[in-house]
């Protein structure tokens, strides 16, 4: 670019240089993401960058020395490496400068190029002398030696955060104990220690986070400390050898406790005794035997069990005032489930894309302890109690869930939402006396095209069964939404209808032809004597919407009834009363107005639309 003048020159310099003007400590911490060759790089800059980087608080080392094959360069690197992480720390120490955070990371399974503990905690001592708050260090452990932090690590007062990663090598504490660390994380670390959990609790004062990552060899976990707020365990392994294990947290100031893709594969009791716990989330995780999990947190507002697999019988006690929210989801199980929540605060529930193995594969695991008593009935089944649950959500997508009972114990219980395959009700232990709104809408995957095929499949007896089950269930309801699918299963071997006395809206939702389902309808409708509004919506486009008889053929009374089907074929209607582009218009409106319709249904708001319903719904509109 041709400048017109010095100054110009000048001010473009400026005003492209600027990361230079920008105070040493900002400097310092944008510099701490770059790695020990990009650090190097940029002090050939300027000499200013030259001097942020030889004095930023921030040292990350990284070396890999399993790739390639050619000893003598493998050597000259492991030569020049050490070199210059012993000068940059000898320089650091004999200047006196402070040292935020110290990165090694020292990939090698060669032992002639291994720098062992030795080397590692020659450079850890350097940096504890410069006041270092933050250790993160990776190298490989031969397992038969094992590795230990020098003892200036436990003493050192400005260490605020460890992150240790051993490549699976031995790793044991040291009395000593850590007194002022705030943030633990060991990676990729076996502990030989049996009481590990306890010694955490006793030796980390003022511990505030604990991450557990591919820890293998953990026995026995018990931890009690009142300064820990948030444990996270990962990829951990805990041994089947061990008969009885237990997994105890208790403590004042914990709030979250993650458990992911983690391994019980022993008999394991849980138990959990937080004031202030506040979120718990298993996911991806694995219980061989019999699981056994005792929640009693009082803070706890958020519940979560997410795709983990229970081989064998599985109880969670749940006693927790303030919870607000439970859900598991995407669970496998061989055997019963016992999910007993005691809440005040419950407002939701959600079973959701749950399984269940297959007979054959639950046959091969022992039959459930003694503990896990929960009445007589089938061995495999979900039981949930919950005394004060309002909302409760139900997914599934398994084939066989039919056959596999799902007990519900909750008295106040006034909103249901089920979708996805069948689920045998057989074991209702309470009802539900206090259901207001239900939207059900469940279809098994097999199908057939006759009645009689349907008949001579062999889980025919089950989905009619299951079918009675779920109508029973919902003869409380006073609205409700619902396939015609458990309709129509219901009828093909019972002739008199289930009675719904205090159901008044009705939104039917037709599986397949409308007119061949009419007759079914009919006789559903008989047991509704207090129906006040019935809405049909047809997949298909059905002509029978439009015939004046239809009122009749559904036996209702006409004086008394405003029906109107819902289906893609009001798409094409027009109003002759209106001209011009406005009877499409008119059509898109009346849509929009069953939507808000259907919506208020579920709000409990019915009674607000009742005058426009009226006009809405009237034929001779349309």
């Amino acid at each position: 670019m041709a400048m017109s003048s010095d100054q110009d020159t000048d001010i473009l310099a400026c005003t492209h240089d600027r990361l230079s003007g920008l105070p040493d400590q900002v400097m310092y911490h944008i510099f701490s993401f770059l790695g020990a060759n990009d650090t190097a790089r940029l002090g050939l800059v300027s000499k200013r960058f030259k001097k942020v980087c030889s004095s930023s608080p921030y040292l990350n080392f990284v070396a890999d020395f399993d790739s390639g094959s050619d000893q003598s360069c493998l050597r000259t690197r492991y030569t020049d490496f050490c070199s210059y992480v012993d000068k940059v720390l000898r320089s650091r120490e004999k200047t006196g400068e402070g040292l935020v955070r110290l990165l090694v990371h020292w990939f090698c399974k060669q032992r002639k190029f291994d720098i062992g503990g030795t080397v590692v905690n020659s450079w850890v001592t350097i940096a504890t002398k410069c006041g270092v708050e933050e250790l993160d260090m990776l190298v490989h452990v031969d397992p038969l030696r094992g590795y230990s932090l020098p003892d200036c690590v436990y003493k050192c007062e400005s260490l605020r955060s460890l992150k240790l990663n051993l490549q699976m090598g031995r790793f044991s504490f040291q009395i000593l104990g850590f007194d002022w660390l705030k943030d633990l994380w060991l990676d990729s670390v076996t502990i030989g220690d049996k009481y590990f959990g306890q010694r955490i609790s006793d030796w980390c004062k003022c511990l505030k986070r604990l991450t557990l990552e591919n820890v293998d060899g953990i026995n026995d976990f018990t931890l009690t400390n009142s300064s820990l707020e948030e444990l996270e365990i990962s990829g951990c392994r805990f041994p089947s050898s061990f008969s009885g294990g237990k997994f105890s947290i208790s403590g004042s100031s914990f709030k979250v406790l993650t458990i992911s893709r983690c391994q019980f594969k022993a008999l394991w009791h849980v138990n959990l005794n937080c004031l202030s716990l506040e979120n718990l989330t298993v996911q991806d995780s694995e219980f061989g035997r019999v699981f056994v999990c005792k929640i009693d947190c009082e803070s706890l507002e958020t519940l979560e069990v997410c795709g983990s697999n229970f081989l064998e019988a599985c109880q969670l006690l749940v006693d927790c005032p303030s919870l607000i929210y439970a859900m598991i989801s995407s669970c496998r199980f061989a055997n019963v489930c016992f999910l007993n929540i005691k809440s005040f605060s419950l407002q939701g529930l959600t079973l959701s894309e749950c399984k269940f193995s297959s007979l054959e594969i639950g046959s091969q695991y022992s039959k459930p302890k003694k503990e896990i008593k929960v009445g007589t009935g089938p061995c495999r089944r979900i039981i949930m109690k919950a005394e004060n649950l309002e909302t409760l959500n139900v997914s599934s997508s398994d084939a066989y869930s039919y056959e596999f009972p799902l007990s519900i114990s909750a008295p106040k219980l006034k909103d249901l939402w089920w979708t996805g395959d069948p689920i045998d009700f057989s074991y209702l232990n309470q009802g539900m006396v206090s259901l207001l709104n239900a939207r059900i809408h469940i279809k098994p995957p097999c199908q057939h095209r006759s009645e009689e095929s349907d008949r001579r499949c062999k889980h025919s007896k089950s989905l009619i069964y299951c079918a009675a089950k779920l109508l029973q269930c919902l003869s409380e309801a006073r609205f409700l939404s619902i396939n015609t699918w458990p309709i129509e299963i219901f009828f093909m071997q019972n002739v008199s209808p289930i009675v719904f006395k205090k159901l008044q809206n009705l939104v039917l939702l037709t599986d397949g032809s409308f007119a061949d389902q009419i007759p079914i309808i009919a006789s559903f409708l008989k047991g509704l004597p207090n129906l006040r509004r019935l809405i049909i919506k047809c997949d298909q486009i059905s002509h029978e919407l439009s015939d004046p008889n239809l009122i009749d053929l559904l036996g209702l009374n006409s004086r008394s009834y405003n029906l109107t089907g819902i289906g893609q074929d009001l798409k094409n209607v027009k109003d002759r009363s209106c001209t011009g582009s406005g009877s499409v218009a008119c059509a898109e409106c009346w849509e929009e107005k069953i939507s808000a319709l259907v919506q208020a249904l579920f709000r409990g708001s019915f009674e607000e639309w009742v005058l426009h319903s009226r006009d809405v719904l009237n034929p001779a509109n349309y």
